[in-house]
């Protein structure tokens, strides 16, 4: 902006989950869409995560924004949303921009967020909703994907839509250094968590697009931050509650596996349970260092105040559970570990194809479970309650997982993971 007043400002999504003080604000959200107002943002996207609080407070948000937010293949007519529009024009410097915007759907044609947030909202496929937009690029003097795909979809996108002179984009978290061009369409892309801006240059002679560049930019290298945002930032931080310490690690848990054992124990715990099941990608935070665990570090290791459902299953059951997750993928090379476990262990026997064909459930001591009749109380995630066939139904508590890893710390004082759970064989 110091450079020129040509400036355009756009997120692509996912404003939501992962920082504690916007997270546990007291009105949820808030703190971010203050920055963002603050900042002058002139368009966004939805984001998946940007559903995770639920519609009444997500509509709450959408109205104290100060910027559009835009999504072309999301119908939410009848929701307490509202349609959303599916682009955004803004003139600047006598042209005219519009800004085209789609979100990622996955297997269940739905964005990767809990489906009990998305009530009455259905969304196309991507691919499906472009050529209906295509005549738009008539309308302005350059169009813009400004996406939550991740990058692979961006690249298809550009493929289909070569109408489209530049993507920003969301969701991969793909860290761009270099412009990448595909069909002639400029695609950025700036990671995660504000470590980066990606800055995308246009010129024009006339109303003819003659040059665009991109480059990423550093957000530690901007010197002196604003004043007037630092202090807001200030503000929102004050809350010494998270600053409370739990417990300890007696040493670094490096691996993700070690953070979600100390969460699904906690789970376990709080319900009295044989067994827990945590999903890999509701574990948000990838490593605890030596040493004190706070409020803070819990809310970043599952901010999405998820609480705790109960099924009781025999072994029968969490074997058709772990190999019916395990085997939905097609590519053999591309099937992963999606639960991570407290209780004790399992094994999954693969076939020379790699598909899953058995799973061997091992107690705490290491001794082969084989009671096929024996019913195991188990404690899942709400999530995974909602978004897996298998799970729904069950017990709801209202415990929540932060609060149950709390109180384990608390019990447990120090930590310690070292050993593997779950693999493939």
């Amino acid at each position: 902006r110091r450079a020129s007043d040509l400036v355009i400002v756009v997120d692509a999504g996912d404003r939501f989950s992962g920082n504690p003080y916007v997270d546990h604000a007291l009105e949820r959200g808030e703190p971010m869409i203050r920055l963002m107002n603050k900042v002058g943002y002139d368009v966004v996207t939805m984001g998946n995560h940007d559903f995770d609080y639920g519609q009444k407070i997500l509509k709450k948000r959408l109205h104290e924004a100060n910027f559009p937010v835009v999504c072309a293949n999301m119908l939410s007519e009848k929701s307490e949303l509202g349609q959303l529009p599916a682009y955004q024009m803004i003139e600047r410097g006598g042209l005219k921009f519009c800004f085209f915007s789609l979100i990622q759907t996955g297997a269940n044609h739905l964005p990767a967020t809990n489906p009990a947030n998305l009530e009455d909202i259905s969304f196309r496929y991507f691919k499906d909703v472009v050529p209906e937009y295509k005549r738009v690029a008539e309308e302005c003097d350059v169009m813009i994907g400004l996406t939550h795909l991740g990058f692979a979809n961006d690249s298809l996108l550009a493929l289909v839509m070569p109408e489209l002179e530049v993507i920003v984009g969301g969701h991969s978290h793909t860290v761009i250094r270099e412009p990448k061009k595909v069909n002639g369409v400029l695609i950025g892309q700036a990671g995660s968590n504000l470590e980066y801006a990606g800055v995308t240059t246009l010129r024009f002679k006339g109303k003819k697009l003659v040059d665009k560049s991109y480059q990423l930019v550093s957000l530690k290298d901007i010197g002196t931050p604003d004043q007037e945002i630092a202090l807001l930032v200030e503000e929102i931080s004050n809350r010494p509650e998270f600053k409370k310490i739990m417990g300890q690690a007696a040493e670094d848990l490096t691996r993700k596996e070690d953070v979600a054992s100390l969460m699904t124990d906690a789970m376990r715990d709080a319900v009295g349970g044989d067994f827990a099941f945590y999903n890999k990608g509701g574990v948000r935070l990838n490593e605890l260092r030596k040493g004190e665990i706070t409020m803070e570090k819990i809310y970043k290791m599952e901010p999405f105040s998820n609480y705790i459902v109960v099924h009781e299953w025999n072994l029968n059951k969490m074997e058709d559970f772990i190999l019916k997750d395990y085997n939905r993928g097609k590519d053999p090379g591309k099937r992963y570990i999606n639960y991570y476990i407290s209780g004790g262990k399992y094994e999954i026997i693969r076939n020379l194809q790699g598909e899953g064909i058995e799973v061997k459930f091992y107690d705490a001591r290491g001794k082969r479970l084989k009671d096929k009749q024996k019913k195991y109380k188990i404690a899942f995630s709400n999530y995974v309650a909602s978004s897996n066939e298998l799970v729904k139904g069950g017990e709801v508590t209202d415990i929540f997982i932060t609060d149950a890893i709390a109180v384990y710390l608390q019990k447990q004082g120090t930590v310690k993971y070292t050993e593997q759970r779950a693999f493939v064989k």
